[in-house]
């Protein structure tokens, strides 16, 4: 796990953590044992611990526009409506009238949710590979190329959600050992989908029943992505296309390398893999498992694309686990041949 992605994390605790314990702690009532100071110590938290956390943990850390600092401010200014004492929380009432914009934002994503999955499986009924390859090789800044991918992500979970779209798709190499390719991994995380569409639509339904059914169908259409992430994790994780070698890990991430740029493929050291433990920000490990067992060296770093283009590194290296290892390793040597040395 990256660095920005465990600050994201560590955050998002501590926040839910406060939160929780505001909800708890403040009384309901001014005239408590008390008196002011939890509500004294809650606004410390809400509006000035909580916002510097965020800005060097999500703005600093993930490399992100300062003006999302808004985002903690307004939800601290959500959470202390409801959570201080009533003759405090008034002064709060002006967050009530966000509901209004934040409906409309909903009912735009959803027809724009409408137009782009028409649109998507319009463009993918031809597809013959993923659409996020093509999407990047559109433009050479990173920043151009992480919002045409986030935007690709939408016909390629299509694409590789139903089996009559991607039937003409490229064959694996072999197959990454991925958590996401384990039939009861999909099936615990629909499980999860239902659930949380069902308590999202509770928790929201006496705020505005527009709103949670919206909710709720925004939720339940992540099944599409999961199917997707499933089906592509275990059929077509790793595989050729136009002389590059496609690795998925899942379809979150991904690196697309060109095969000129693979200075050599080999089985991996088990015991350099245990002594690389400390060398994280040397090198790329996907699949899950203690020990992997491929290595692959490039020529120059090549780019790793997380979160469906949200965040781009550049690795020189990198440690797959895959099923067949020596299979895998004898049929890209068998492709790539004329550019390279498989050791």
């Amino acid at each position: 796990m990256r660095t920005s992605v465990k600050y994201r994390l560590l955050f998002l605790f501590i926040a839910i953590s406060c939160y929780y314990l505001g909800f708890e702690f403040i009384p309901e009532t001014t005239n408590a044992e008390f008196g002011l100071y939890p509500v004294i110590i809650a606004s410390v938290v809400y509006f000035a611990i909580l916002p510097v956390l965020y800005w060097f943990f999500i703005i600093k850390a993930g490399k992100q526009k300062p003006w999302k600092l808004l985002i903690i401010l307004s939800l601290s200014s959500a959470i202390a409506r409801y959570s201080f004492p009533e003759d405090i929380a008034q002064y709060f009432d002006f967050i009530l009238w966000l509901r209004y914009p934040i409906i409309a934002v909903l009912l735009i994503i959803e027809f724009y949710l409408m137009f782009i999955i028409v649109k998507g499986l319009w463009q993918a009924r031809n597809l013959s590979g993923d659409p996020r390859i093509g999407a990047i090789e559109k433009y050479d800044d990173d920043k151009k190329q992480g919002l045409a991918l986030t935007f690709a992500t939408e016909p390629a979970s299509w694409y590789y959600a139903i089996p009559r779209l991607s039937k003409r798709h490229i064959k694996s190499l072999n197959t990454i050992t991925l958590l996401s390719g384990k039939a009861w991994h999909f099936f615990a995380i629909t499980l999860g989908l239902i659930i949380a569409a069902t308590i999202s639509y509770k928790l929201l339904v006496d705020w505005s029943e527009i709103a949670a059914t919206m909710a709720a169908t925004f939720i339940l259409y992540g099944f599409i992505l999961m199917t997707a992430n499933y089906r592509l994790s275990r059929h077509y994780s790793i595989y050729v296309q136009d002389k590059k070698l496609i690795i998925n890990n899942s379809i979150f991430n991904f690196m697309p390398v060109p095969l000129a740029d693979i200075e050599s493929v080999a089985l991996n050291d088990l015991s350099e893999d245990e002594s690389s433990e400390t060398k994280t920000d040397d090198l790329l490990k996907i699949g899950r498992a203690k020990q992997h067992n491929v290595k692959i060296i490039f020529k120059q770093p090549i780019k790793y694309w997380g979160m469906m283009g949200a965040f781009v590194e550049s690795f020189e290296q990198v440690l797959i686990n895959v099923e067949q290892p020596e299979a895998f390793i004898n049929d890209l040597a068998q492709i790539n041949s004329p550019q390279q040395q498989v050791a």
